[in-house]
C-alpha cells in the first residue's frame, strides 16, 4: 500500500503519494528520424514567449507517434500510481528519473523524451509528469474541466515567459480539441476567467470545430491548443498521462514530490477559484461560467455517492454543442483543405455543410 498525504482546499482533494527513492533513470537521445514541420504552429511556437494574441491562430496538436499493443497492455494492466505535476526532469539536464511506482511507463516516456530532445535542444525546461486514472460514469469525464489550455499565463505572470508545450496519451476517449480562432481582446486578465470565455466562444460556434486524435496517438500541443476531456460513452476505466515541459516551477500544494531529485520547494494553495474572476459575458449560459464541482447556480455539488462507489462522477459540463442551428456567419472559419480532410472531426459533415453554405 502506497502512503498518501491527503490535501484539501476550496472543495478539491489531492492525495500526493510518498514515492520510492529507487527507480528508473535514463538520458534522452534525440530521435534519429525526427522531422521538424515549420508550417505546423505547434512546432513553430517552441521556445517562443507566451502571447495571448496567438489564440487567434487555430492549431491542431501534432500526433508524434502511436502506442503499440505492449504500451496499451502497460496502461491497462500494470499497477501505476496517480501523480500530479511531478518533476521527472530538471533544466540543464537531459536526465529523466521515474520512481519504481511509475517505472512501467519508462519505455513510453523515453519515446517522448527522445522526440523532445530532437525538437528542442534548448534545455531550459522542467518536465512534469501527471498520471491519472479511474473508472468514470457514463457521460462523465475522467478529468472534468472547462475548455482550457495547459500552461496558461495569466495576470500574475508579467513579464510573460517561454511557452509551455505538453505531450499526452491515454487508453481510451481521447481529449477533444477546439480548432478555431479565439479572440480575447476584450478580456481583462485581472478580472475575467479566460477559460469561461473559451467555453463561450466554443459554444458560439456550436462546438462544430471539435477534433479528436487517433485513439492510440501520442500528441504534442502548445499553450494555445484549447481543449477539454471527452465524455465517456459508457461507464469506463480510463488512464491519462501527461508530460508538461515548462520553464516555471509548479508549486501547487497537492503536486507529487519526486524523491529521486534533491529539491525542496515551498508548496502553496493554488487554483483559479482563489482569483475570484468573473465571466466576460455574465448573460451567457450558466453552464459556461461555473466550476465543474458547482451546479449552474454556483452551489457546491454533493458527490459523496460516487465517491463511495470509487468512480468519477458526472460534474457540471459546459453546453458546447446543444443548438440545432448555427447562423453566426462572422464566426465561420474555414480550415485549410488538407486539415479539413483529416480524420478526427467530431462534427465533420456538419462543419463542411456550414463552410460550403
Amino acid at each position: 500500500m502506497i502512503e498518501k498525504k491527503a490535501v484539501e482546499y476550496r472543495g478539491k482533494m489531492y492525495d500526493p503519494p510518498v514515492l520510492s527513492i529507487q527507480g528508473s533513470t535514463f538520458e534522452a537521445r534525440p530521435q534519429a528520424d525526427f522531422k521538424l514541420i515549420p508550417e505546423e504552429p505547434v512546432h513553430a511556437s517552441i521556445n517562443s514567449t507566451y502571447d495571448i494574441g496567438n489564440f487567434k491562430k487555430p492549431r491542431l496538436p501534432i500526433e508524434i507517434g502511436f502506442l503499440n499493443d505492449s504500451d496499451i497492455e502497460t496502461l491497462t494492466n500494470t499497477g501505476l500510481t496517480r501523480v500530479l505535476d511531478m518533476p521527472i526532469k530538471f533544466p540543464g539536464s537531459g536526465t529523466y528519473k521515474l520512481p519504481d511506482e511509475l517505472a512501467p511507463l519508462t519505455s513510453i516516456i523515453m519515446k517522448i523524451a527522445n522526440y523532445e530532445a530532437a525538437l528542442n535542444p534548448v534545455d531550459d525546461y522542467y518536465c512534469y509528469l501527471t498520471v491519472d486514472f479511474s473508472e468514470a460514469e457514463a457521460g462523465a469525464c475522467l478529468r472534468e474541466a472547462p475548455c482550457h489550455v495547459d500552461g496558461f499565463q495569466g495576470a500574475r505572470w508579467d513579464p510573460k515567459v517561454k511557452l509551455n508545450h505538453t505531450y499526452t496519451f491515454c487508453n481510451t476517449h481521447q481529449t477533444s480539441y477546439f480548432v478555431q480562432p479565439f479572440d480575447f481582446s476584450k478580456l481583462d486578465e485581472k478580472k475575467h476567467d479566460v477559460f469561461w470565455e473559451m467555453n463561450r466562444q466554443v459554444a458560439m460556434t456550436n462546438g462544430l470545430y471539435t477534433w479528436r486524435p487517433d485513439d492510440r496517438a501520442i500528441t504534442l500541443m502548445d499553450a494555445y491548443c484549447v481543449h477539454r476531456g471527452t465524455e465517456m460513452l459508457e461507464q469506463t476505466w480510463r488512464i491519462f498521462v501527461r508530460l508538461s515541459y515548462e520553464v516555471r516551477i509548479f508549486d501547487r500544494l497537492g503536486n507529487a514530490h519526486n524523491p529521486m531529485f534533491d529539491y525542496d520547494w515551498r508548496m502553496v494553495e493554488r487554483d483559479i477559484e482563489q482569483l475570484q474572476l468573473t465571466a466576460l459575458d455574465p448573460d451567457s449560459d450558466a453552464s459556461l461560467r461555473v466550476f465543474p464541482h458547482e451546479d449552474e447556480d454556483g452551489n457546491p455539488i454533493d458527490f459523496s455517492d460516487a465517491k463511495a462507489k470509487g468512480i468519477r462522477p458526472k460534474k457540471t459540463q459546459p453546453k458546447l454543442h446543444h443548438r440545432d442551428n448555427f447562423e453566426r456567419s462572422d464566426l465561420i472559419w474555414t480550415p485549410p483543405p488538407n486539415m479539413l480532410e483529416l480524420p478526427g472531426w467530431v462534427y465533420g459533415e456538419d462543419l463542411k455543410r456550414l463552410i460550403q453554405g
